[in-house]
Order: structure tokens, then sequence, then C-alpha cells
């Protein structure tokens, strides 16, 4: 469906985005243009470098070196190079706006030289030795496709394996697992070129090598916020079906403003208050550095909630151990004792200042207020006290509809608007998708169980996750059928010839021995006699030679003697590096080379076995390449076998009469049990619907709201629900108000009717009335003379500790709320920290993922950063705007945006400008609701069907998991991501199996 409306101008405007981020900072392909680059092989013997440090832990440090040199001239050159490192590192200290990071995998080709695996670090100086530490302070990240986009050879759908790898934690720093990654990426970068890997410390410099190298050269850089993964997440962002509310602002000239003002400008303290109101929360910080003194600057109880990049894992841990001893009813309990305390302590710090303003003033004590009628036997003390008064006022003058005839219903009961929505959503995108005609293999599936159906779904899925793995997707008429792979597919579908692809198989070892073999004479020029020289024999013949010439000299009657070695006549016809081959060194390379010749031979008649020819004519080097990444390839064909033959044997068993003896009887089976599944997703969300409907108790005492809810569920109108559940919760609180209202007037009319009397009629004049109750109620208790005001020091005193006591008990109230809100949802990180350019490293584009955006200073965004509109329907802008930005060398054209922003939306225009030119209207963000209630009982709510979930969905879950539980076994992962999925019990089977392989896949993808 073509879209319309506002959301129709998304894609120009995401593009026209996406382009300038590139544009913005065009990828920096050479180290030269960095101006500080320091490279770790030059630190001094003394620095310990601790190659297994992790997140958070410190990689090395350096004492405080004296400005004064050593006395001892030996020691000199010691201290000066320390002393250097010394000041380094205080000067990296010292940087803001810029980032710290620790690169390393030096990749040298053509004009590319620079690093592929980049590591946030913090350098922090202890304030009492002045010793400077070098601190691991974020996740690692591939930069191949930054510094390759565009260069001929390079994919990036290669090296996706190795980039999922890295995100799931492989080379860290400088853990052993960097040079595993580097060597894995090496081989698979270019489809025509194996570049050599060192495990060398020191830089390779660029004019020294004519061909690609990759060696892991560490080294400490600064560099400008990277924005080539902005540009990245704009293109996930534009893969989207979705135009969330605060991005869709944008586009239409009439939605509401996603800005928000908020009273509160420390940024800690919004931070607490938002947590505290149940919302999600981002707050964008300008580096690693601010985003730490923002977390060490919130209250403990509320630090806890807040993750940086690289603690999220130990903040969902944290707080789903807390959690689990959680409960609910003493939560209430604490936060309501906090909250009357608050009160009490607010109108006695209030009242304090007013009368030390009073006296301070000079003013005379004011006369008793009697607005209270007298009364003969009025007890000394109000039945209501003075901020129960003012409450009571504040709720007569509400003249609404009366609600205390209907029955309670708390939203907080009923299904939340989000899991309704995804309900809809799911039936929606199930019923879409499914749309097709059956075919004879989904008529024949549907006959099947759902245990039966679901053990050929998770076999299904390792097939066609290798298929995906190997390019092989879409129908098999437009695979490449020269192609190997192709042809091992075909023949394992068909049983054919399984003897010779054992066999070719069997000499996968034969391909990498020979691979690295070549690596140790790479560079050296072998020539071989001419024709076809017998390469066995040649080979033995520089055995031989080798073994006498190793042999050496030999000591004859007390005279050494040395013997002649000649080569034999073959050998006398070979050269390395244009020398003949009379040493021990060209021999060996000379041997090796042969040898490899050899296996190649070897590998030929294999393979021409299996029906498949490798070109002999092209250089030694490409050609155990190619053997190389067949033998790869092949591989991960072969592992399929087991689900294949299983599929077949559960086909057979169960009498379905669908044969799979061909890639396109495999394309066929797999896209109709897939047919079938989501057939079975639409019956289950009609299901669950259905019974979310029924779970609403009728009664004919209900508010009109809830009746609105339920009708909104059978005509699936998902925004119609969320505002039936608003509209409710906006109901129930009138309710309790009024009832409030009524308990407050009976406690009044029972001590004092003519008063209650007086208090329903109303007035203009009855806020400031009750600001003096007590005062007025003792006077008409215990009439008297007024008592005299203390001294000004004494209300100063007792006003300051007022106004202390209040801040204590309000951020311990905030610290308690947000706990209370969290507790119930204890796999969700409530608030991040993240640097604005890290974003994309660290957050998926999830639309309105977060609740609000707290940007904590602009740092020099531009339009580029209006992502974050896609991450929450509201922003709060803190701080002013900077000037204008520079123009980036290519601009994107402005022409495909729409009218309205072509003058709002430029390359020079910032971040704050151009929201705050845009949206006039700013909203508050005291008046805006707290996010929708979900419902407090995990335990009776069923997530999402499991149809719904993606495959990346569900093996970024298991990730997640794993990282916060290293130690996990398979079975632990499984039980906890179905914990997390809550999936209806009725998919229990599916659901396994789905799991099971998403947890097979993460483990194969990390080892």
């Amino acid at each position: 469906m073509p879209e319309e409306g506002p959301g129709a101008d998304r894609g120009p405007l995401l593009r026209f985005l996406r382009d300038l981020a590139r544009a913005r900072r065009g990828p920096a392909r050479d180290l030269a243009a960095y101006e500080r680059v320091h490279w770790l092989a030059e630190l001094p013997g003394d620095v310990y470098v601790e190659t297994d440090a992790g997140p958070g832990d410190v990689l090395f440090s350096v004492p405080m070196i004296p400005l004064s040199p050593p006395a001892v001239i030996e020691e000199f050159d010691g201290w000066l190079a320390l002393r250097h490192w010394y000041r380094t590192l205080r000067d990296l200290a010292a940087v803001r706006g810029d980032e710290v990071v620790l690169a390393t995998g030096l990749f040298t080709r053509g004009a590319v030289r620079d690093h592929l695996l980049a590591t946030p670090v913090r350098i922090v100086v202890d304030e009492r030795s002045e010793r400077v530490d070098v601190v691991l302070s974020g996740a690692t990240g591939l930069r191949d496709r930054e510094l390759l986009d565009g260069v001929p050879g390079f994919t990036p759908d290669r090296t996706a394996w190795v980039r999922d790898a890295v995100e799931n934690g492989r080379g860290f720093g400088l853990n052993a697992s960097v040079s595993d990654v580097l060597r894995k990426w090496s081989g698979v970068a270019f489809a025509d070129e194996d570049i050599a890997f060192r495990e060398d410390w020191a830089p390779e410099h660029q004019g020294s090598v004519p061909a690609a190298r990759l060696r892991l050269a560490p080294a400490l850089v600064v560099r400008p916020p990277g924005r080539a993964a902005v540009a990245a997440y704009y293109d996930e962002i534009i893969a989207q079906p979705w135009l969330p509310a605060g991005f869709g602002a944008l586009l239409a000239a009439d939605a509401p403003s996603p800005l928000l003002s908020a009273e509160e400008t420390d940024t800690p303290r919004l931070v607490a208050e938002l947590l505290g109101r149940g919302s999600r929360v981002l707050a964008v910080t300008a580096d690693a550095a601010s985003a730490a003194r923002l977390h060490a600057a919130l209250a403990p109880g509320i630090a806890e909630l807040c993750a940086l990049p690289t603690t999220s894992g130990l903040v969902a841990e944290a707080i789903r151990g807390r959690a689990a001893g959680a409960d609910p009813a003493e939560q209430r309990r604490r936060v309501d004792e906090l909250a009357a305390r608050v009160a009490d302590a607010e109108h006695e710090a209030a009242d304090l200042r007013q009368r030390l303003d009073r006296v301070e003033a000079g003013d005379e004590p004011a006369a008793v207020p009697s607005w209270i009628p007298p009364r003969p036997g009025l007890p000394e003390t109000p039945p209501i006290s003075a901020p129960e008064a003012a409450e009571l006022v504040r709720l007569l003058a509400d003249r609404g509809p009366d609600r205390t005839g209907h029955r309670d219903v708390d939203p907080g009961t009923l299904p939340s608007a989000p899991y309704v929505r995804t309900l809809i959503e799911a039936e929606a995108a199930a019923a879409e998708r499914a749309g097709a005609a059956d075919t004879e293999v989904s008529a024949a599936l549907r006959r099947c169980d759902t245990s039966v159906l679901a053990q050929l779904d998770a076999r299904a899925m390792v097939v066609n996750a290798a298929l995906r793995d190997l390019g092989l997707t879409g129908h098999p008429a437009g695979w490449k059928h020269t192609d190997p792979t192709v042809r091992a597919f075909t023949d394992l579908l068909a049983r054919r010839r399984p003897g010779v692809w054992s066999r070719v198989e069997e000499l996968t070892d034969r391909a990498e021995e020979a691979a690295a073999a070549l690596e140790t004479i790479a560079g050296r020029l072998i020539e071989l006699p001419p024709g076809d020289p017998p390469l066995r024999l040649l080979a033995a013949d520089a055995r031989e030679l080798r073994g006498q010439i190793a042999a050496g000299v030999a000591p004859r009657r007390g005279v050494l003697r040395v013997p002649v070695h000649r080569p034999t006549e073959l050998l006398a016809g070979c050269f390395v590096d244009g020398e003949a081959v009379v040493t021990v060194d060209r021999l060996d390379a000379l041997h090796t080379h042969v040898m490899v010749l050899l296996t190649c031979r070897e590998l030929q008649a294999a393979w021409e076995d299996a029906g498949v020819s490798f070109p002999a004519d092209v250089p030694l080097p490409e050609r155990v390449a190619r053997f190389r990444r067949a033998h790869l390839r092949l591989e991960r064909v072969r592992s399929v076998k087991p689900a294949v033959e299983e599929s077949v044997e559960l086909i057979a068993a169960v009498g379905l009469p669908i044969p799979i003896t061909h890639p396109l009887q495999w394309y066929g089976y797999s896209a109709g049990l897939e047919h079938v599944l989501l057939g079975q997703g639409i019956e289950r969300a009609a299901g669950d619907l259905a019974a979310l409907r029924d779970s609403i108790p009728v009664s004919r005492s209900d508010p009109p709201e809830l009746t609105a809810a339920r009708a909104a569920i059978d005509a699936r109108d998902a925004a119609a629900y969320g505002r039936a559940l608003a509209a409710l919760a906006e109901a129930r609180h009138r309710r309790a108000a009024q009832l409030r209202r009524d308990e407050l007037l009976e406690r009044v009319e029972f001590v004092h009717a003519e008063l209650a009397d007086r208090l329903r009629a109303g007035g203009a004049d009855w806020t400031d009335r009750v600001a003096s109750w007590d005062e007025a109620w003792r006077a008409a208790a215990l009439p008297g003379p007024a008592p005299a005001a203390p001294s000004p020091e004494t209300l100063r005193a007792d006003a300051a500790e007022a106004a202390d006591r209040h801040r204590a008990l309000a951020a311990e109230l905030t610290a308690a709320r947000a706990w209370q809100a969290w507790s119930d949802r204890p796999g969700v990180v409530p608030a991040w920290i993240v640097p604005l350019w890290q974003v994309p490293d660290v957050l998926p584009p999830g639309p309105d993922s977060f609740d609000v955006v707290l940007v904590d200073g602009e740092h020099g965004a531009g339009a580029e950063a209006l992502f974050l509109l896609w991450l929450a329907p509201r922003v709060v802008l803190l701080g002013e705007a900077g000037p204008p930005l520079p123009p980036p060398e290519r601009s994107p054209s402005p022409d495909a945006l729409p009218p309205a922003l072509r003058d709002l939306v430029t390359p020079t225009t910032t971040l704050y400008t151009m929201l705050r030119n845009r949206f006039a209207k700013v909203r508050s963000l005291a008046d805006e609701p707290g996010p929708e209630p979900e419902r407090p009982d995990e335990s009776e709510r069923h997530g999402r069907s499991i149809v719904t979930y993606k495959r990346p969905e569900l093996l970024a879950l298991v990730a997640q998991l794993a990282a916060e539980d290293p130690g996990a076994d398979d079975d632990a992962l499984v039980e906890r991501a179905r914990r997390e999925l809550s999936c209806p019990p009725s998919e229990d089977g599916l659901v396994e199996a789905r799991l099971r392989f998403a947890v097979e896949t993460y483990r194969a993808s990390v080892d």
C-alpha cells in the first residue's frame, strides 16, 4: 500500500538526513587525517599493558613523573619516555568534544590506511596520586563499512558475521580474540584477495608495502565524533514501515509539538523526576566523559536504574535481582508514606519561609483569623489538617459529573495499550503475509499437528540460515549454478555422490594447511624448471639436499673438512629469489612451494570427481585462496546435512507426499511451511484478542470508558483502546478525588456542620482563608491573645532545616517511585546515558523506544541528529543553540525535501535552532501525562506470539542475555528468553524450537 498523508514525505527527508550524515563526516581513510595518534608499541618497557582488560577495566597506567630529570645519567632515557607519555595522557584527559579510542587492526591498501577496530577509552587522572589511567569505556566497533565503502572488491555482506561477532563482545580492547577477529576478517573481506595478517604491534608505514596488509598495531587515536554509523542508522530506519509521532510531527503542519519545556534545568534531577513518573529516558551527552559525569551526579537510587553503554547488563541484572524480592504492597505503602511526609515537609518549609519573610519585612503579626464561626465544645485539634483543608478546597472546585456511583476499575489491571496494539498488529501482519493462495505443500503440511510443525520449522531454519549465510537467497532460479556451493547443496538434497563429497570435505584441513604454508613464503619468488617437472621427486630431492647441508662440516683427524653438496639436475633448474637453491632457507622455501602445488593437485582431483573444476592457470596464492573459500563454503553446506535428513524423515513418518530432492523442491517446501505457520499465527492472535476482551468483566455500574475499551478491541482499533484507557484513568482519578472530597467534608461536618455548609457553598477567597487554617481553628476553639512571633534568627534556622529536610525526602520519594514504576518490568533498562554520536552504535532504531529524550547540550549537532525524534515522541532541549554549522563539502540537494522543510532543514542549521523554529509552541513537561499504565501482574499476561518475532530479534535477545550471564548454558538461556518473551502457552513447542535455534546460532557466531 502506498503511504498517504505526512508519511509519504518521510522517505525523501530520511534519505536527505542520511546523505547529510555521510557528507558531514566523510570517511577519513588515512591516519594522517588525525592530529593525535599514539602507538602503543612506543610505550616504555616499564608500563604494563593489561591485554585481558574488559569493559570498565584499566588498560594501562602511567604514574606521575616529576619534572626534574634523574641524577643518574643511565636513567635519563627511561625518565624522558615516561615523562613524554605522562604529558600525552594528561593532554588526552583534557580532550572535550572529540573521542579517544583504542584502535587496533591497521589495514593498509591503496589510499586506505586506518584501523578496523575501535574501542572508546576514558583517560582518568587520580586526584590524590596524579596517576593517569587509560580505562576501556565502551563497546568495540568494526569500521570496515566506513573505511571501505565503495572500494572495489569489498562487499559488506561478506563480513556481516564478523561484525555480529564484534557486536557480541569479540575483538574487545586488546583481548586475545582481537587477533582471531582480524584474521577471520582478512580471509573473507575481499572476494578474490586474501589479506596477510601479522600480530605485530609496530605500525607499518604506507610506502613500505606494495600489497594489502593487516597488522595489530594498537594505538590511542583522537577522532571527531563519527557520523558514519548515523548514516547506517538512517538506512535501518528507512527500511522500517512505521512513522513515529515525534518524527511525523516534522512533516505534519498541525501535529502537536514534540518539544517540552521543563521547570527543572538540572539534568540529574530531571532524569530522576522522569523515572519517578515511569517514563523511559534517553539522555544524550557530548562525549563519554560527560556521560560518566552525569551518571556520577545522580542520586544512588536513581543511578542504579541508568545504564551507560558498557553497563546495561549490570543494570538489568540489578533490577531483576531487586524486583525478585520486591513486595508491590510494601512498595506502595512506602511511596504513600514518603509522599505524606514530603507534603508535610513542604507545607512546613513554606510556612516557615512566609513567616520569616513577614518578620524580616517588619510587619506586625497579623490579627488572629476569625472566619471559622466559634462554637462551644470544639476540640483543640481540627478534624482535618491544614494541607487536607487546602486539598478539600481544591476538590470542591471540581463541578464535573458525579463518578461515585461507578465501580472502581484500575486501568493497570487491564491489558496495556501497547500490548493490545501488538496483538492487533500481529494479527494484521500475519494476515497480510499469509494472504497468498495455498499450495499443495502448504495444504499437506496443514494436516500436521503443532509439535511436528515446530520440529520441521526448527530444521528448516537451520538450512535456510546456512543458505542465507552463503548468499543463496530467493528463488533457486536466480542462483549461480556454476557455484560449487550450489552443486554441493543440490547433490546433498538428491543424495548424490555422498562418498565423493565426504572425501572433498575431508580435505578441508589440507586447504587450510596449504594457505598457512603459503603465508610463510609470502613475497618470495620461486622458479621451477620449465614444463611439467615431477613434483614429488623434486620435493624429495630438496628434502635430501637440505638434510645434507644441515649436517654442516664434519671433523676428521683434527682437520675440518667441508663436504661439497651439489644440487641434482632437477634442483639445478630451480631458483628462489633469483638464486640457486644451495642454502637451507632456500631449500625450505622451495620444498614448501612444491608441497603446496602437490596439495592443490590433490584438491583439484577431488573437486573434479564431484563435477567441479577450478582453473589451474592462476597464480598460486589465488589458487589456494579459491580452494580455501570453496572448502569453507562447503563446510557450511555440509553442516545442514542432519537437518535435511531429519526433515525428510519427519515428512515420511507422517506420510506427507512432499519430495525434497532439488533446491526448487526445498524452496517450495520452505515457503509452504512458513505459510502454514503464519496461518496459525493469525488464529492465535485472534484467539488472544478474544480472550483479552472476555477478560474484562462486565457490570451495570461500569464506567462508560470501560465499555468503550471493550468495543475498541472488537473493532481492532488500538488507538481508540489507548484513548479509552487514558480516559478510564482520568475517570478513576476523578472518582477517587470525589470520594476523598466526601470523606474530608464528612469529617468536618461531624464536628462543625456550619463550617461544612460554608465550604460547600464555595467562594473565591477560600484558598487564602485555609492558609491560616490552624490559627483560625484555634481562635474558634480557644479564643485568646495571639502568640508572639519567634525571633528572625530562630525562624531562619528553622526554615533552612525544613528546606533541607524537604529536599532529602523529595529525593528519597523520587527514587522510591522510580523503583516502584520499574520493578514490575525487570527485563527493561529504564534509562540510558549515551554520547550523542554513539547512540547508533549502542541502541537499535526502534520507533518510540523511549518516552523522553533529554539532549544535554547541542554538541555541534545538525539536522542529522533528528533520529532522536524516531526514538521518542517527546524531546527536552537543555541549553542554548550554538552558531550555524559550516557546510560540508558535498551537501545533499534539498530539492527532494517537502517544500515546507527546505528552508528549515539545511546543512548549516543547528539541531536546537531547527527544532525551536519548527515548533514555536512548546508544551510543558509538567502537563504531560505519564506513560500508558501496564498490567502489574505479568504472570497473567502473555506477550506477543513467537511467530511475530523475526530471527534477528531473537538473536539479539539471546546475545543480551548471554552478555548479562556469560556462564549460562544453552538450557538456561532458552529458559530465560522464554520468560522474557512470555509467549502464549499454546506455542510452547514452537517457542522451544525457535529459541534453541537462536542459541545455537549465537554460539556458532562467537566461537
